[in-house]
């Protein structure tokens, strides 16, 4: 009987622990930054439907896109009118109009807290906006033709120089930025930081990540460089637990499942997908 006890014990301690990280690696904000600016989203907040596709909503989206925005309540449709283009999209289908011709999404509209939801796939093929979506930091960057962000940001002096930032005190070495509006940082081997735009306590303040993905990504080097960077502030024996999990995934093919590490201050989330990088979330307690 002890025996079967003691297997429950551990079998709920399992259910409740992964149930505990799932939602904190779901509770990172969906943010949407159009010409470089961050939406503010007064009351409905943007989600990932049941397809795992974006849906925005429209109002906030279009006005700040500079487009006009009709809602006809009888018909459940939203109309968006843009630079010439004109755009009806109905509640709960995924066929939408675009001047005056009828096209096909692969998810529907949804209204959803008084508010008209719709895919992002809608907004930039409706639209003709340049769409980019960053998983590591869940946000959709949206940008109309002639406000396209540079592909790297001038710096004087060597571009391999090393240089320091400073996010959320925590020393950064870089050698190059990022294309995002927002602050990213990378190093000579493809370490990245990217920083967060409304810091608090209990949320998330920056994310580091250990690239596999990318070119010329050196993710032995990136590991020693995220280790130094967390051992400024957390304390070194949670840190030395971070990085053992980390360096725990020697091929792309290896999965990190989502696993939790805390010290008094702070807390780090890690977590890596086959054939994915390996994603450090720092969180300030």
């Amino acid at each position: 009987m002890k025996k079967i006890m003691s297997s429950l014990v551990v079998l709920f301690m399992v259910v409740l622990f992964s149930s505990s990280f799932t939602g904190l690696a779901a509770s990172l904000p969906l943010r949407v930054v159009v010409n470089g600016e961050k939406v503010i989203f007064p009351d409905a907040q943007p989600f990932i439907d049941a397809q795992q596709r974006v849906q925005l909503p429209v109002r906030f989206i279009s006005e700040a896109l500079g487009a006009e925005v009709l809602w006809d309540s009888k018909a459940k449709k939203a109309t968006i009118s843009l630079e010439g283009k004109t755009m009806g999209v109905y509640i709960g289908k995924k066929s939408y109009e675009l001047n005056g011709t009828t096209k096909q999404m692969d998810t529907a509209a949804l209204f959803k807290q008084s508010r008209t939801f719709v895919p992002l796939r809608f907004v930039y093929e409706g639209l003709g906006v340049n769409v980019k979506w960053d998983d590591a930091v869940k946000t959709v960057y949206i940008t109309t033709p002639g406000n396209e962000p540079p592909t790297s940001t001038p710096e004087t002096g060597n571009s391999s120089e090393p240089k320091v930032a400073t996010v959320e005190g925590f020393k950064i070495p870089y050698t190059e930025l990022g294309p995002n509006r927002e602050p990213v940082y990378i190093s000579n081997s493809k370490l990245t930081v990217f920083g967060s735009s409304e810091p608090a306590v209990g949320k998330y303040l920056f994310q580091i990540t250990v690239q596999y993905e990318v070119k010329d990504a050196d993710p032995v080097q990136a590991a020693n460089e995220a280790e130094e960077i967390l051992k400024q502030k957390i304390e070194s024996n949670v840190v030395d637990s971070i990085m053992e999990y980390v360096r725990s995934k020697r091929e792309r093919v290896d999965v990190l499942p989502i696993k939790e590490f805390s010290d008094k201050n702070f807390k780090v989330i890690v977590q890596s997908k086959e054939w994915g990088s390996v994603h450090l979330s720092i969180w300030r307690k």
